[in-house]
């Protein structure tokens, strides 16, 4: 039986509980609201509707570019893939405003059947994010002196499983396509590429998120199916554009693998970064091999576009 005493006490102990959460509700609350903050995409937005469904992207345009017709990389988020920073934002815009690129950072939409916010394993039923980056790039173009044979796709995790979807879907306007953290499914519903699009794919060997060297499934997005390996995505390149060599050298930090004298003069080449396992593994790297990440990229792109 309880006493006055022990009830009063009880009560005092479940308020003064129930006066924490509420105090840790707010702080974590103000925490996200910094990071939002923090993070939020700085660039200009501009809303365009595809299919009837309003989409969005960021837009950097360098100032003083070094030639008439620019270069467009378009840049695939990660995660949510939301209006937020890209990893070595400020140094792909530096890039940018030296080499003459205009650099697009699409916004993903999450369908409410999906998993992630960019469409997986797409086919003739489920090509809104297509014909979203599609509708994108001729709205640029419109409005920028875009040469159409330079233009580059840069994907990070789930936007590097997106960027498979472009060399699929739209192998005739992308010139080369290099991604971090990413993979695509084993069976592709339709991917039928109408030219061999140059591929760089990096991926650290102790990624604790998608995995190097293993297959895996998605949660709930049967759509989606079982998802390669590095090894098993590779090879499926690979043997899709014919590759008949093959070099491979080490470093400290890194695997450097080339596949070369591919069909149609492609090249797929692909950095496995020594890594111990684990999450922070995923984490966009910032060098490799001593020299920055994005520059990596951009040689590469660049070199592979002739």
């Amino acid at each position: 039986m309880l006493t006055r005493t022990g009830g009063f006490a009880i009560t005092k102990t479940l308020k003064n509980s129930g006066l924490a959460l509420i105090v840790l509700t707010i702080l974590c609350l103000i925490y996200w609201m910094y990071l939002e903050q923090q993070y939020a995409q700085y660039l200009p937005s501009t809303q365009i509707t595809v299919d009837g469904v309003e989409r969005k992207y960021h837009l950097f345009v360098p100032a003083d570019p070094p030639q008439k017709n620019l270069s467009l990389l378009v840049i695939l988020a990660g995660g949510d893939a939301a209006s937020h920073l890209f990893p070595q934002q400020d140094a792909f815009e530096k890039l940018a405003e030296s080499e003459g690129i205009v650099l697009a950072f699409p916004v993903g939409k999450r369908l409410p059947h999906n998993e992630g916010a960019w469409q997986l394993n797409s086919d003739e039923t489920s090509m809104q994010d297509i014909n979203f980056v599609t509708a994108m790039i001729n709205d640029i173009a419109a409005q920028n002196a875009i040469d159409r044979d330079r233009v580059y796709a840069i994907g990070y995790s789930l936007g590097s499983m997106f960027s498979y979807e472009l060399a699929c879907q739209m192998s005739d306007r992308f010139a080369a396509i290099a991604s971090y953290a990413g993979t695509m499914p084993v069976i592709a519903k339709s991917c039928a590429p109408s030219r061999n699009v140059p591929l760089m794919h990096i991926h650290a060997l102790g990624d604790g998120i998608i995995a190097y060297d293993r297959m895996w499934n998605w949660k709930a997005w049967d759509s989606v199916g079982r998802m390669h390996d590095v090894p098993g995505l590779l090879n499926y390149w690979k043997e899709r554009y014919q590759c008949q060599n093959s070099q491979q050298s080490e470093t400290e930090t890194s695997i450097h693998i080339v596949y070369d004298q591919c069909d149609q003069r492609a090249r797929i080449e692909h950095y496995g970064i020594k890594s111990d396992k684990g999450f922070a593994a995923h984490e966009w790297p910032q060098t490799i091999n001593g020299i920055a990440t994005h520059q990596v990229m951009w040689s590469f792109l660049r070199r592979a576009a002739g």
